[in-house]
């Protein structure tokens, strides 16, 4: 079970705005012509205690599962890339957890809060691994997917990226690619209608991932360091 947060962090939580354009993690185009945005239903998973930090850096609001459409929230497989999107920036009411108290030792990590609810962006960018993303999949199937969380934090734009690899247009070499898993798949179009994103195991053991923190400057970006993230997150279609 969730902890209950401070007040004093829901409320500057619920004062921020979170749109942020993070470079080469931003997304293709929604609604390509002809070929309608695939909507999904988002579910990250939470566990632990927020207070004694037991919880999963990045997870949900606590709110259940989030659906298009509902509470002004966009959860796709975003046209025509076929690459997952959750967006709550332009909800009221939803948000997701977002964790930086695990920065890792000697990457110059600067830790802009400790943890905050926040509306925010995600996409997970499989179609710089397999042509069609997403739905092209295979039954047990995993591949390894650049992924960029956009957000904004006192009025800064910032992004946090797990991007690296040949096939990634944003190549962070210390960071780690979340792993994405086929779990089911139509038993018609035998097409895939299920996934779980999850970060890899280090060297160490943890099942976790590298970010790198960045926020936009005059001709680039400034690299604030990198943090540990755990997360679960589970696609289906519907």
């Amino acid at each position: 079970m969730r902890a209950a947060k401070p007040m004093g962090l829901l409320a500057s939580a619920a004062t921020m705005i979170s749109v942020c354009v993070i470079g080469g993690m931003t997304p293709n185009a929604q609604g390509g012509k002809g070929t309608p945005d695939v909507v999904v239903t988002s579910t990250l998973d939470t566990a632990g205690d927020i207070v004694s930090g037991t919880n999963y850096r990045i997870q949900g609001d606590g709110l259940g599962s989030y659906f298009n459409g509902a509470s002004s929230v966009s959860s796709i497989l975003q046209s025509p890339s076929g690459d997952w999107v959750l967006d709550t920036t332009s909800s009221k009411t939803r948000t997701e957890l977002i964790d930086l108290r695990a920065p890792v030792p000697n990457s110059g990590a600067q830790q802009i809060f400790a943890y905050e609810d926040l509306p925010v962006r995600v996409i997970v960018k499989c179609h710089e691994a397999i042509a069609g993303s997403f739905p092209a999949m295979k039954l047990n199937q995993t591949l390894s997917c650049p992924t960029g969380i956009a957000l904004t934090y006192a009025g800064i734009q910032y992004g946090l990226i797990m991007s690296s690899g040949p096939n990634s247009d944003v190549d962070y070499v210390e960071t780690n690619n979340p792993q994405v898993t086929c779990t089911a798949v139509n038993s018609t179009t035998n097409q895939c209608i299920g996934w779980t994103i999850a970060p890899i195991q280090q060297a160490g053991g943890n099942v976790e991932n590298i970010a790198r923190l960045r926020k936009p400057v005059r001709g680039g970006y400034a690299n604030l360091g990198d943090f540990y993230l755990t997360f679960r997150f589970n696609v289906t279609n519907p």
